[in-house]
């Protein structure tokens, strides 16, 4: 585990706060406090590993605080892993409500991008490709290499050869545990980005391993933001009830 979720990990262990709900869709993993909160991971991209389902501890989840189920991100079944974060993110979101060092906006409005830019993605951010377009475009991910023509997609074996020659690198929280590799291999980088709903709203820890811009989301209305994942939203519709931020690193 990275420096990085320890220091997460850590933020949240002293908070023994009650869980209501426990979801596991096949894109979004969500975690509600009895409070209201609500924290929202990737689900895993495969089927359950046996007939048993997710794990022996269905049904048994809400009876978990946070402090216990932030834990399960140190479990090897990766949907005990997403659950961990969910549970992690609910408390960030709490804390959320008491901090006001944040931008609001996409992130690539706050991010000085050039024509003249080398752009590294790490993952297909579909909805952000027609602007990242605009200066010169490497994505990777394995999904997709090889497929486009007009731009790179390039397998993720390529990041430690090819971000050397980058002078921006976006990623997303599955990428978290591999920060330091990323900032090795992108030492010309002058902007390291964490970007995704689900990226944990605490940039602090972020900005230590090199992290120029940790860009989440403010959860405004719970309740519609849980229905709507549990019929199938994606991202796109989050803005109804959500409110994109960011945390820019002070280099002054």
């Amino acid at each position: 585990m990275s420096k990085i979720m320890e220091e997460l990990l850590s933020h949240v262990s002293s908070r023994h706060l009650k869980v209501e709900t426990v979801f596991v869709g096949q894109r979004f993993t969500v975690v509600r406090l009895v409070s209201g909160d609500v924290g929202l991971a990737l689900t895993p991209l495969k089927p359950f590993d046996s007939c048993i389902g997710m794990s022996n501890s269905s049904g048994s989840l809400t009876e978990y605080d946070t402090s216990e189920l932030a834990k399960f991100y140190l479990s090897n079944n990766s949907f005990l892993k997403a659950i961990g974060m969910a549970a992690i993110n609910a408390v960030l979101q709490q804390d959320l409500k008491k901090r006001s060092d944040f931008i609001e906006g996409d992130f690539l409005d706050i991010l000085k991008i050039e024509l003249k830019d080398t752009v590294a993605t790490v993952d297909y951010y579909t909805t952000k490709i027609g602007v990242l377009r605009r200066a010169r475009l490497m994505v990777f991910d394995d999904r997709l290499a090889g497929k486009r023509k007009d731009f790179q997609i390039l397998p993720l074996s390529k990041l430690q050869e090819k971000l050397s020659n980058a002078d921006i690198v976006i990623f997303p929280p599955a990428f978290i545990d591999q920060i330091d590799k990323i900032r090795k291999w992108a030492l010309r980088a002058r902007e390291l980005v964490l970007v995704h709903p689900t990226t944990p709203p605490l940039p602090e820890p972020f900005f230590k391993h090199g992290v120029t811009l940790v860009a989440s989301m403010k959860i405004l209305d719970a309740n519609s933001l849980i229905r709507y994942v549990m019929e199938g939203a994606g991202t796109t519709l989050f803005k109804k009830f959500c409110q994109k931020i960011a945390f820019k690193l002070d280099e002054s």
